[in-house]
């Protein structure tokens, strides 16, 4: 008689543990995909900068003066056709060293969560930074 109270007590106990593990395993997935996808525009943003800082170095003569603005709206230029939008784009030229001036170029960039947004996640932000310094010999 005992073993029949205490099956009667334990049922539908697998059903709850089933139900909690099936919510963990959504949850987990969830993260990875919104994971991946914060990944793969962090990573957009990080080539996009650096190839902006790179493309405003080599478009400078090495005969011409360099000109901060100029720099500026190249790099700028290269983010917009690489797919940023302009005010997602800071680029900043470090003339210190007039010899060897730096171009750093930072993108941000929002992603819409897929998943995230059951718990209150819309937007994932993630931002990159490239630089490319003048270097010639003469």
């Amino acid at each position: 008689m005992n073993g029949e109270r205490g099956r009667e007590r334990d049922r539908g106990t697998i059903g709850v543990l089933l139900m909690l593990v099936v919510v963990i395993c959504l949850g987990a997935g969830g993260l990875v995909v919104d994971g991946g996808r914060a990944m793969g525009a962090r990573r957009h943003a990080a080539n996009t900068a650096e190839g902006a800082a790179r493309y405003a170095v080599s478009s400078q003569s090495l005969s011409a003066e360099i000109n901060a603005a100029v720099l500026r709206s190249r790099a700028l230029d290269f983010a917009v056709r690489s797919g940023v939008g302009a005010g997602n784009v800071t680029v900043e030229v470090d003339l210190a060293d007039p010899a060897h001036p730096v171009v750093r170029v930072t993108i941000t960039e929002e992603v819409r969560s897929v998943f995230l947004t059951l718990a209150g996640t819309d937007v994932l932000a993630v931002r990159a930074t490239g630089s490319a310094r003048f270097v010639y010999s003469t």
